[in-house]
């Protein structure tokens, strides 16, 4: 008893890789150019990274200029209580 098994190849477009020749310009990378992310402006040396982790200029660096979404108060808190353990009265029984 043979097992006849047929075995069926689509033959389909062939798609071939274009190959690189060495005469092909090697494209440089574009450096990133870091931007303040309320107006956009260019950032040279000098830049601020905000706990809502955006970047910004010397104008928008304070969280009020931006309309920071981080919230403050709850992180003041935390670290309040983190900092301050709790002392609770110790009742004697006579």
């Amino acid at each position: 008893m043979m097992n006849n098994t047929q075995t069926t190849v689509k033959s389909g477009p062939v798609k071939s890789e274009p190959v690189k020749s060495e005469l092909d310009p090697v494209k440089p990378k574009k450096l990133v150019v870091l931007r303040c992310h309320c107006c956009r402006k260019k950032l040279k040396m000098i830049h601020f990274i905000c706990k809502c982790n955006h970047k910004f200029c010397v104008k928008h660096h304070n969280p009020h200029n931006h309309n920071c979404q981080y919230d403050y108060k709850k992180e003041k808190k935390q670290e309040i209580l983190d900092n301050n353990p709790l002392i609770h009265n110790k009742m004697i029984k006579i």
